[in-house]
């Protein structure tokens, strides 16, 4: 049971059903998809509310753990704007409402709220047709990578695993490792704590959770991974990828 703003519950794999009756009723925002929420739950400190029949979530930065405030819906978004605002304030964390969702911005008429587009946060949405059938010189590129991979490891095998076997949890372990690794030998910047936290706390509830597993292997060793799930009209969602990019084109 989800408490009545200005109550909170913390959020827990029984909230399931009761987030979707909220999130099934608009197009999928990754912010606010049950998954996502729950596996990037690293400090397990967020939590849930309701206002004007709007679902509200308490939230922290991925990478500073600092708390805010966001919610789902488009009833009296002006009304609930302000109250979380004003909750916020008092709560002394930050006033700013963020992952806003684009339907529930375009009610907000008052002059006295800004609105500013934070164009990091936005969704990556891509064809599946597109990438079944990548044609055309936008994906001169991809193609040519792919068929590098294909061409330079013609055993590579790809098949759809078994989340919840552990065997499998492991070698996926084992690929963030080559992936992390790759990333220093190349001087490049990268965050995997709070990322390998989400992965391995979506690994001890899979059974929980209707997740597809793709992998690509080469002689029974993993050489990559995407972790998805389909959702309601014909959308998907891909939760996690990773691979050992010293495989050219992988």
């Amino acid at each position: 049971m989800i408490p009545i703003f200005p109550a909170f519950k913390r959020i827990s794999l029984d909230d399931e059903l009761d987030i979707k009756f909220y999130t099934n009723k608009y197009k999928p925002y990754s912010s606010f998809n049950f998954t996502n929420v729950w596996a990037w739950n690293t400090k397990e400190k967020r939590m849930i509310s309701k206002l004007n029949d709007n679902l509200v979530f308490y939230l922290a930065d991925y990478k500073t753990s600092e708390p805010f405030l966001s919610f789902l819906g488009t009833n009296d978004v002006e009304d609930t704007t302000r109250k979380l605002i004003e909750y916020a304030i008092e709560s002394k964390i930050s006033p700013t409402l963020r992952f806003l969702m684009k339907e529930a911005v375009s009610e907000i008429k008052a002059s006295d709220i800004k609105i500013d587009e934070d164009v990091d946060s936005f969704d990556y949405i891509f064809s599946l047709s597109q990438l079944a059938n990548p044609q055309g010189s936008k994906f001169k590129t991809k193609r040519h990578l792919a068929n590098r991979f294909q061409e330079e490891n013609p055993d590579a095998i790809f098949k759809i695993c078994d989340l919840n076997d552990i065997n499998v949890q492991n070698q996926i372990i084992s690929v963030l490792r080559r992936w992390e690794n790759n990333k220093k030998n190349d001087n490049k910047i990268y965050d995997l704590e709070h990322e390998e936290i989400a992965i391995c706390r979506l690994l001890k509830t899979a059974s929980k959770h209707k997740l597809i597993l793709s992998c690509i292997y080469l002689h029974d060793v993993m050489l990559g991974f995407s972790i998805d799930e389909v959702l309601p009209d014909n959308y998907a969602i891909a939760h996690f990828i990773k691979a050992d990019n010293s495989f050219k084109g992988i």
